[in-house]
């Protein structure tokens, strides 16, 4: 089991000693979102400012590929609460992915993702994006793992059969680079699920040492100071 990095074990103790608070909301200008996806009824549901725990009851809802991609926009306004282009980039990725006269289903694509997620887990869903952009470079088009991993990471919370995977994203990636290079060079891209995987584990086995979820040594890494 590779050793606690010190950077984290400081975050952890700091955490503990704050008495473990939640990750804070973020609050989004409806406006702004409403002008690129006031289409989508999700947002009149979702909270403001929202949470994990918010973005979370969205993927304990999906059933079809509407549902799908009604948690899509809620990860990817999550994700985007602080940027003031976060609703175009979500509605860019929609519109990119979505060509009915040549087979492009995107919300359906979005619910075999978290099908896979939530029955096989995190590692698997990856790996099912990696195969099929093999065989289409512009499969998921302009969507990369830094906000795909969030959908994947929520689909694998709202299941019981899978453990939690946690986020990758260049905050993470970052963090890895400076404070932990013997996990290998982890690179954000769909080339492969090396990096994922290698990721994941390390996250694992760092969650296990300090009696934790990977997604909360995710959240620590993420957390600022």
């Amino acid at each position: 089991m590779p050793a606690v990095p010190d950077d984290l074990r400081g975050r952890f103790d700091q955490w503990t000693a704050d008495g473990r608070p939640q990750q804070e909301a973020f609050g989004w200008k409806e406006q702004n979102w409403q002008r690129y996806l006031g289409a989508y009824s999700i947002l009149e549901k979702l909270p403001n400012p929202v949470d994990r725990a918010g973005v979370l009851e969205t993927f304990e809802c999906v059933d079809d590929p509407n549902s799908a991609l009604d948690a899509y926009i809620a990860s990817y306004l999550w994700g985007y609460a602080r940027a003031g282009f976060g609703p175009y980039r979500a509605e860019q990725v929609i519109r990119l992915n979505t060509d009915p006269e040549n087979g492009k289903d995107f919300a359906a694509e979005l619910h075999t993702l978290a099908q896979i997620a939530m029955k096989d887990g995190g590692t698997a869903a990856f790996e099912h994006v990696v195969n099929k952009r093999q065989h289409d470079r512009m499969f998921f088009h302009e969507w990369g793992p830094s906000f795909a991993t969030k959908f994947i990471s929520f689909a694998t919370k709202a299941s019981s059969q899978v453990p939690t995977t946690p986020i990758m994203d260049r905050i993470v990636v970052g963090w890895f680079r400076k404070h932990y290079r013997e996990v290998g060079a982890l690179w954000l891209n769909w080339n492969s699920t090396s990096s994922y995987r290698r990721y994941t584990e390390c996250m694992g086995e760092w969650a296990e040492e300090l009696s934790i979820e990977p997604e909360q040594v995710e959240q620590l890494i993420f957390r600022r100071g």
